[in-house]
């Protein structure tokens, strides 16, 4: 006789389209908090170069002397936009590395309730900061710090909601993947516009506003939210053939993360040197009506969804006939996506000489780069979640989020050159480094794709493991 698996009581709740009702206020809380992140991400490099750093404004900065000596490390001044630049860089690098941090915290010490509430009330305080010209560096390092605690809590509590055989569970993080989208949609649109057509200080006062709103959302659903579970003990899985691990496997998993890196290191100037190329370069009038430069991250991310849709699609009928590309292939073909995004920058730079070219250079690159994302990211995420041996995933997943890291802080010291060498040398240069990354991977494509071969073990769900 079988036993009975017996649902936790909060699954009995469906009164969120068939979810439990704390999911509606956990995805509200990503959907808040990612409007009020991605739209620092697309506003920062601007706002600094455009005024933050000027004559006037850079004297209000509390610690800008010391950060600045930092920067430069003894070395030569640093402009303006360098400086933007690496700021960027560090604070959407570091971003990724404190998440490991703050689940230890949340489940050895907090409590991921306690630990997330922290956390919601540090990001407020940040984006409050960030508005302010005096309280610019500490909203920084807050962000970093709120972020670490925020990320991987809220993960961990949307898979709290369900029992391990709960179907449902993978419908859930997709409501909170369009959540997190829906808000990085909309935040161009209103924050971007008032940070351009009216002043930076209010469009990033939104920002303060949304987090804020998540902060609000997640208190008021605190008594729907299921009490923190104990932490069940380690079964020991000698049978399994996820437990005798290949060094092979992990070798090749670590190898596959070099793809990563090279990934945010260039596709993230879409967000940092992008906008402030766009902003000079590009014909942003339509029909009388002059674009906000940061509408471009609305674009990116309406073609990133349907570039996933596009995607997949294709995939499913590579495997109806029988010709399913290998992890490997499929990351090779991400990197030449994303080369042939910057090709399409660099022949805007030399279309528009001294003056300007029209916004089909820069809709081509978003063209290119977005489904590139679905072809890198999403696969390297999978083949984790399946190739990974069971005792060191959450430890390979780290690394895969100091990838991240490592990848984004490059991505603010290259967007440092962009002075020196010309618009049409900087997108050349990235096109370069992916393009090498392309080759790399297609010359071990043979050997990674023979030991990330698929096992007869069941492949762990990709939103169980590390959801976006």
């Amino acid at each position: 006789m079988s036993e009975t698996i017996r649902l936790p009581a909060e699954a009995d709740d469906r009164a969120f389209f068939g979810h439990p009702r704390a999911l509606a206020y956990l995805v509200g809380v990503e959907g808040f908090w990612i409007f009020s992140y991605s739209g620092m991400q697309f506003l920062l490099t601007l706002y600094m170069t455009q005024r933050l750093l000027l004559p006037g404004h850079v004297e209000h900065v509390l610690g800008f002397g010391l950060y600045r000596s930092l920067l430069e490390h003894g070395g030569r001044a640093m402009s303006a936009l360098e400086i933007a630049s690496q700021t960027y860089g560090l604070a959407t690098g570091l971003v990724y590395v404190l998440p490991m941090f703050g689940g230890i915290i949340a489940d050895r010490w907090l409590g991921r309730r306690r630990t997330l509430t922290i956390g919601l009330v540090v990001l407020v305080t940040s984006f409050a900061l960030l508005s302010t010209e005096a309280g610019f560096l500490i909203a920084i390092g807050l962000m970093i710090v709120g972020v670490g605690l925020v990320k991987l809590t809220l993960i961990s509590q949307i898979g709290d909601l369900y029992a391990p055989n709960d179907s449902r569970r993978t419908q859930a993080f997709a409501y909170y993947l369009i959540a997190a989208n829906v808000g990085s949609l909309i935040t161009p649109l209103i924050s971007g516009t008032l940070a351009e057509r009216v002043g930076y200080r209010y469009g990033l006062a939104t920002l303060a506003v949304s987090m804020g709103l998540g902060l609000l959302v997640y208190l008021a659903g605190r008594r729907s939210i299921p009490a923190d579970k104990p932490q069940p003990k380690a079964v020991a899985e000698n049978s399994s053939p996820r437990a005798r691990w290949d060094p092979r496997v992990v070798a090749a998993l670590l190898l596959l993360l070099v793809a990563e890196v090279l990934t945010y290191a260039t596709y993230n100037q879409a967000f940092n040197i992008f906008p402030v190329w766009a902003k000079a370069h590009v014909d942003l009038n339509i029909l009388g009506f002059e674009m906000p430069v940061t509408w471009f991250s609305t674009l990116d991310g309406l073609l990133t969804i349907a570039g996933a849709l596009v995607t997949v699609r294709i995939w499913a009928w590579q495997t109806r006939r029988g010709r399913e590309l290998s992890d490997a292939t499929r990351v090779v073909v991400g990197c030449l996506l994303t080369a042939v995004a910057f090709l399409s920058l660099a022949l805007g730079a030399v279309a528009s000489g001294a003056g300007k070219t029209s916004l089909a250079p820069a809709v081509g690159f978003f063209l290119f780069a977005d489904p590139a994302i679905t072809w890198v990211d999403t696969v390297i995420l999978a083949t984790i979640s399946r190739a990974a041996p069971r005792s060191i995933t959450s430890i390979i997943l780290g690394v895969y989020y100091l990838a991240v890291a490592v990848g984004s802080i490059a991505d603010g010291w290259l967007g440092g050159f962009y002075e020196t060498m010309g618009p049409t040398a900087f997108w050349l240069m990235h096109a370069a480094i992916i393009g090498a990354g392309a080759a790399f991977f297609f010359l071990l494509q043979p050997w990674l794709t023979k030991a990330l071969a698929p096992s007869r073990a069941p492949a762990k769900p990709l939103a169980e493991a590390a959801p976006a």
